[in-house]
């Protein structure tokens, strides 16, 4: 009896073993590459963005960034002389706590699987600032930066893309996407829109959305700013499979 009693016991204690890696992807919570608007660094308030068009696009187990901004530096009596802004766009590696997992240090965050920046269909050089970790050390933030020209009455249009997996959390694919950096332009968009476009896979049956999108399809999500600073982040959980 004893013997089968141990038996038993080991039995339990291989098939507790056999399910902790799906328990511990059950808790996890992982973003890399998780990223959002623009904002002015350098030469803060000048310039307008006077409209911002963002697509996020599932494209297998990865997200795809692309957008496009119409930014205006005004002539006249508003400006005179020549402009240089500094733009930055986050870059972040994220993983929760929950579940044992240890504090985030700099050699271990990672970011984007590629990354560019066109003003005027135009490669622009980027920097890459130094991985910075929050007090909670559960999340690494860097900052990609870049310089554009401007003369007085000047009309530019920045394009930005960017390529990272999919985050995770409980179980689920998920997306985040940082609306509130929006920041140091010359006053809000006239118009400012995020897409969110998920082939294959139908909004109706998303697990999780936030804020309330402002209009919907098949594929497709859409939020829509006009004269307003956004005020929450996206969130999306997608369904499984």
């Amino acid at each position: 009896m004893k013997s089968v009693a141990v038996k038993s016991l080991y039995a339990t204690a291989a098939v507790s073993l056999l399910f902790l890696p799906l328990a511990a992807r059950a808790q996890r919570e992982e973003y890399q590459g998780r990223t959002g608007l623009p904002t002015v660094l350098d030469s803060k308030g000048n310039v307008w963005l006077e409209r911002g068009n963002v697509g996020l696009n599932v494209q297998g187990a990865n997200l795809h960034v692309s957008s496009s901004y119409k930014l205006h530096y005004p002539g006249g009596k508003l400006e005179q002389g020549h402009d240089r802004i500094q733009v930055a766009v986050r870059e972040d590696f994220f993983r929760s706590k929950e579940g044992g997992a240890g504090d985030i240090t700099p050699s271990e965050a990672r970011g984007f699987s590629s990354f560019s920046v066109r003003v005027d269909g135009h490669p622009v050089a980027v920097e890459m600032k130094p991985w910075e970790i929050n007090d909670k050390k559960d999340t690494a933030t860097r900052w990609r930066t870049f310089w554009i020209q401007f003369t007085p009455g000047n009309v530019h249009t920045m394009t930005i893309a960017s390529t990272s997996p999919l985050g995770w959390k409980g179980g689920h694919r998920t997306i985040e996407y940082v609306t509130k950096d929006l920041g140091g332009w010359r006053d809000v968009p006239d118009y400012l829109e995020v897409k969110l476009n998920t082939p294959g896979k139908s909004e109706a049956h998303l697990a999780g959305l936030e804020p309330k999108p402002d209009g919907q399809s098949k594929n497709g999500i859409l939020w829509v700013y006009r004269k307003v600073q956004p005020k929450r982040d996206i969130f999306v959980m997608l369904p499984p499979g």
